[in-house]
């Protein structure tokens, strides 16, 4: 696997780390999320921005480290 890819799925995953991270910031600073009296919860599109974001955060973070395991594996091998 080449050095390049492997950073590139870095950097996406970083980028949607701190994509949670702002979204969520904002969510909790400028809308606040409530419950109207018919038990009916109230929240914006930031929340399911900031999760979406972060599932992807994680998931490009376990590629990149089972590329790196890999790599480490082939590398102990030879």
């Amino acid at each position: 696997m080449q050095k390049s890819f492997k950073n590139t799925i870095l950097k996406i995953s970083l980028s949607f780390f701190f994509l949670a991270v702002a979204s969520m910031l904002i969510q909790r600073t400028f809308y606040p999320i409530y419950v109207d009296t018919q038990g009916l919860l109230h929240e914006t599109l930031w929340t399911p921005i900031g999760t979406f974001s972060f599932v992807l955060s994680v998931a490009g973070l376990v590629v990149y480290l089972m590329l790196l395991i890999l790599m480490l594996i082939k590398r102990r091998i030879k």
